[in-house]
């Protein structure tokens, strides 16, 4: 269930908001992927495709890709079989734009993580901290927060590998 002030609108738009409803997180997921200026970062364990996989998404990210020559959307999940095998909107605009898009696997060593999060431009941040939990915490403006999640990507992301499977032909 979404709280009262976001379905009232009278939440400022600074505040942190809390969503329990899956089509709320996902319509979330692609206002702050709409939102986004230079820079997507993404932890998923698993990707849901009924967050990742949908138009309302895949479109704002290829635009956001086609934008500017130095935005980039970084992707790491734990799970590429199944994002391979869930999530063919993703995974083309991965294959298609691999420059802008890039979808990497955690290193053994980061394994095992229940949480997810989306960090537009290390300002916005949505974060929900159980995958089989539709409870979030959305943070328009939570930039300290945000750096917290940022600074886990990064060192996740410098020890990760790239998805096996994702390029067709095999070369990475």
């Amino acid at each position: 269930m979404t709280t009262m002030r976001e379905q009232t609108g009278t939440n400022p738009p600074s505040l942190p908001i809390t969503l329990t409803e899956r089509d709320a997180i996902r319509d979330r997921i692609a206002s702050l992927i709409e939102s986004a200026k230079r820079e997507i970062v993404v932890f998923a364990p698993q990707m849901d495709a009924h967050f990742f996989n949908n138009s309302q998404l895949s479109r704002p990210l290829a635009s956001f890709a086609a934008r500017h020559q130095y935005n980039r959307a970084r992707i790491l999940i734990e799970d590429t079989s199944q994002v391979l095998r869930d999530n063919d909107r993703i995974v083309g605009l991965c294959r298609r734009l691999p420059e802008f898009i890039q979808l990497r696997q955690v290193a053994e060593e980061h394994l095992g993580f229940r949480e997810m999060f989306v960090i537009v431009d290390g300002v916005s941040s949505l974060h929900q901290p159980d995958v089989t939990k539709y409870e979030c915490v959305v943070e328009p403006a939570g930039r300290k927060r945000a750096a917290e999640m940022l600074e886990r990507f990064e060192l996740m992301w410098d020890r990760s590998e790239p998805a096996f499977g994702l390029n067709t032909a095999g070369l990475m």
